[in-house]
């Protein structure tokens, strides 16, 4: 397992949704903070509706078994989004290693 990349602290939550009379509710679990490798892949701007919007994309990569589609990341001053399906990787260890795309949501 190689550490050195994974110098960057994010914070991860989970989302639980529930259903009662029709209503649906999102509930965030408590942050936890892991160890992750975090690079921008991409950049683009574009002219929606009379307003210049900048969207970056993030590669995040961690080591763990848990997370699936439905969390966020705050790095930094930034909260993420996964835009594709988290990708896991067999580790050397009995961890997998995660592989996740990334955007903030607009």
């Amino acid at each position: 397992m190689n550490t050195g990349a994974y110098n960057r602290i994010i914070t991860i939550s989970t989302c639980t949704t529930t259903e009662s009379s029709g209503d649906v509710t999102e509930t965030w679990s408590t942050p936890v903070s892991v160890r992750a490798s975090v690079e921008q892949v991409d950049g683009t701007r574009y002219l929606k509706e009379d307003e210049l919007i900048d969207r970056a994309v993030y590669k995040v990569k961690l080591w763990d078994n848990s997370y699936s589609d439905n969390i966020r990341v705050v790095y930094e001053a930034l909260t993420l989004y996964p835009i594709r399906p988290i990708t896991k990787n067999p580790g050397t260890s009995f961890l997998n290693e995660c592989v996740m795309l990334m955007a903030v949501k607009k």
